[in-house]
C-alpha cells in the first residue's frame, strides 16, 4: 500500500520477532553469572513428648461425662544448639463436659423412665512442655522450619477421677486425668551462597 513501509523478512520488530519466526531478543545484553543465597537442609528429625496432667473442675460444677477435648500447640520457642534443637511450648486444652442439675420421671406407653438434665460447661488450661531433637551438624545461628506440631489423636487417655457425693442417679467427678503425646517434626536450614548461570535473560520484574 502506498505510504507504508514494507517490513523485510529478516528485519526485527519491536517484540524481537522476525518474519521467519520468533526468538528471544536480549537487546544486546550478555548472559552473566549470578550469586544467590539458598537454604541447605542440614538435617530433619522429630520428637515425641508424653504430657500427663490432672485438671480439676470447678467445685460447684463437677462432671458426669466428657463431651470433647480440643487441643492446640501454642507459643513454640525454638533454640538451635550444637547437634541439637531445644523446644519449649504450651499445650492449650479446652474441655467440654456435661454436668448434672436434676432428674425427673416421665412415662411412655404406661412405662416409667428415669431422666436427668444439666448444662454443658468447659474448662480451659495451658500446660507447658519441653523436648529436644537431635540433628547432627546443627549449629547455633542456623535457621529452622517446623513441619508438623500437633497432638497424636490416635493415642490419648481421658479418665474421670475423684468421685464426689452424688446428688442424683449419676456419678459426678471432681477431676480429669488426661494423657496425650505431642509430636513435632522439624528441619534445620543453613543459607549458603551458590553461583548460577542463567540460560536465558532475567525476566523477573
Amino acid at each position: 500500500m502506498k505510504g507504508m513501509k514494507k517490513m523485510s523478512q529478516f528485519e526485527p520488530n519491536a517484540k524481537g520477532q522476525y518474519g521467519g519466526g520468533d526468538f528471544e531478543y536480549d537487546g544486546g545484553k550478555k548472559f552473566t553469572e549470578k550469586c544467590i543465597k539458598v537454604p541447605e537442609v542440614i538435617g530433619r528429625n522429630s520428637c515425641q513428648q508424653l504430657v500427663e496432667c490432672v485438671i480439676p473442675f470447678p467445685e460447684q460444677y463437677p462432671a458426669i461425662e466428657i463431651k470433647d477435648v480440643q487441643k492446640e500447640i501454642r507459643d513454640l520457642l525454638v533454640h538451635v544448639c550444637k547437634n541439637k534443637v531445644l523446644i519449649n511450648g504450651v499445650l492449650h486444652k479446652n474441655i467440654n463436659y456435661k454436668t448434672y442439675e436434676g432428674n425427673s420421671d416421665f412415662y411412655y406407653c404406661y412405662q416409667k423412665y428415669d431422666s436427668y438434665y444439666g448444662d454443658v460447661r468447659h474448662v480451659a488450661v495451658n500446660i507447658p512442655f519441653a523436648c529436644f531433637i537431635e540433628i547432627p551438624g546443627a549449629c547455633p545461628g542456623d535457621d529452622y522450619q517446623i513441619e508438623y506440631a500437633d497432638v497424636e489423636d490416635s493415642c490419648e487417655v481421658d479418665i474421670l477421677e475423684d468421685p464426689c457425693h452424688s446428688k442424683g442417679p449419676v456419678k459426678e467427678y471432681k477431676k480429669l486425668r488426661e494423657k496425650v503425646i505431642i509430636k513435632i517434626d522439624l528441619k534445620v536450614l543453613r543459607y549458603i551462597q551458590i553461583t548460577v548461570k542463567p540460560e536465558k535473560c532475567n525476566i523477573c520484574p
